[in-house]
């Protein structure tokens, strides 16, 4: 069974109560299940160093750490991954991540589910990270090192480890892997990471999912730069009012080139942050197979933080218009001058899951001069209402300038009805004559579910047909026409004694 990866699952700590950490503060978030699930998931993760082959992957090592890839040649999956965790004053530790699979038919409203490992991997499961079970638990081995082995289907997998004893994974604090850290784990001003990646490959002859657009780069396909920045900020409540933003520029990036680049912003859900969609997002491998395909114009592509702007709540009206403030008076002036993108709408696209798909949701209604595409993605809107609100007749006037609205969710997502909710949406736009894209996958609330989104955006609805070339130019070849039409005018002339 083959089908658009379904990989990377958050850990979904935002369902209870729990202990936050981000740049040393210490954040207690206590909100209610159901609110809070329904706003996103979890913490951030990086593509891991390990970058394992078809075939021939090297047993793992008695002393590694980190996580070893191994082909079994053996169901469900022809591979297996070993991980090592050292934690040498631990009494226990457990395994998180979305390492575990289950038919999303079972998946419930408070995101419970069969939780099964690899080991147990069906065709048709999706993966999804563990809630109120009792995640899975390592082994100290003599050396001291804990370690447990597992099948896993191909595509790229979020893992994090849990030192002591945990009956609820969410309930319980994750730490990345050391061996193999989140991609901003060295930067000091970048948002908390609490998991890790690992890849796994498609094996030729167990058919699990389809990796290829989260796969590491193929041989000689160039790749675009990562970084993390910080930008000026009237509104950031953090020190220095220096605000946090993900940068991936595309390969060949020129600050110097004719035309500004096209502009993607993309927003993360509740409780993640700027880090999340280029560690469980996997946005930067994604982006660089599209470019290398030719699906999608070298793009600018930059990941937003919400927080910290406004001390209003998350859903109000005053969140939703700091968030557009922000964006119009500090974030694209900043990466106009610093990253050669785009001023004008028409070159600029926004993306957002969960609550940052109902903050993109604000900005197609209420903002249409900021973007031309927008991506909205398991939109956390219009929760618990009997239907999705219609927009006003100047909603709808300022809507219908958009170049298109890409759609989607994970059509089991009972997360307070948001799966629903997203489909009829996309019925009620399209009935309204918007222009509207669907891309509605298998699965729930999950990165999963929002990889296959990103991927389907940027092949398609995101940057519409390619630019045509800039009128400055058509000029001065129109010139150099002239001039050369006017240069064999006179010659002529000369040779006819003119």
């Amino acid at each position: 069974m083959s089908r658009r990866p379904p990989r990377d699952r958050d850990a979904v700590r935002d369902l209870a109560p729990m202990v936050r950490l981000r740049r040393g503060r210490t954040r207690v978030v206590a909100v209610a299940v159901a609110a809070i699930a329904v706003l996103a998931c979890a913490s951030a993760v990086i593509p891991t160093s390990v970058s394992p082959g078809a075939a021939g992957v090297e047993p793992p090592r008695a002393t590694a750490l980190g996580p070893t890839l191994r082909e079994t040649g053996e169901g469900p999956s022809g591979y297996e991954v070993t991980f090592r965790y050292d934690a040498p004053g631990a009494t226990a530790v457990a395994l998180v991540g979305d390492l575990y699979f289950t038919d999303p038919s079972r998946i419930g409203p408070d995101m419970s589910h069969d939780a099964r490992t690899g080991h147990e991997w069906r065709a048709g499961d999706v993966p999804h990270a563990l809630v109120t079970q009792q995640p899975a638990s390592l082994e100290q081995g003599a050396d001291g090192v804990w370690e447990i082995t597992m099948a896993l289907p191909a595509g790229v997998h979020s893992y994090g480890f849990i030192t002591g004893e945990c009956e609820a994974a969410l309930l319980c604090g994750a730490a990345f892997d050391p061996a193999n850290p989140p991609v901003f784990a060295d930067e000091p001003q970048a948002s908390a990471q609490t998991l890790s990646q690992v890849y796994v490959p498609e094996h030729p002859e167990f058919s699990t999912y389809d990796p290829s657009h989260v796969a590491p780069p193929r041989d000689g396909e160039p790749t675009g730069e990562v970084r993390h920045v910080t930008y000026p900020s009237a509104q950031s409540s953090l020190p220095g009012g220096e605000h946090p933003l993900g940068v991936y520029l595309p390969p060949g990036w020129d600050p110097e080139r004719g035309a500004p680049y096209p502009l993607l912003v993309l927003s993360h859900g509740a409780y993640d942050n700027e880090t999340s969609w280029f560690s469980q997002g996997a946005a930067s491998a994604i982006l660089d197979h599209a470019i290398a395909d030719g699906a999608m114009p070298p793009a600018v592509v930059i990941t937003t933080l919400f927080e910290d702007l406004t001390p209003a709540q998350m859903g109000e009206p005053a969140f939703f218009s700091a968030y557009a403030d922000e964006l119009r008076d500090s974030v694209l002036p900043f990466v106009e001058r610093e990253f050669h993108a785009g001023a004008l709408r028409e070159e600029r696209s926004f993306g957002g899951l969960s609550m940052g798909g109902a903050l993109g949701l604000n900005l197609l209604a209420e903002h249409p001069d900021l973007f031309a595409s927008y991506g909205l993605w398991s939109a956390a809107a219009d929760m618990g209402a009997d239907s999705v609100a219609a927009p006003s007749d100047e909603q709808l006037t300022r809507m219908s300038r958009a170049r298109a609205i890409h759609l989607g969710t994970g059509v089991h997502d009972a997360l307070q009805g948001i799966g629903q909710r997203s489909q009829e949406r996309a019925a009620l736009y399209a009935d309204l004559g918007l222009p509207v894209t669907t891309h509605d996958v298998d699965g729930g609330h999950t990165w999963d579910v929002w990889r296959q989104q990103l991927d389907d955006y940027v092949r398609g609805a995101a940057f519409g047909d390619p630019a045509p070339v800039p009128e400055r130019q058509w000029g001065w070849i129109a010139v150099l026409v002239l001039g050369v039409a006017l240069a064999g005018a006179a010659i002529g002339a000369v040779r006819r004694g003119v």
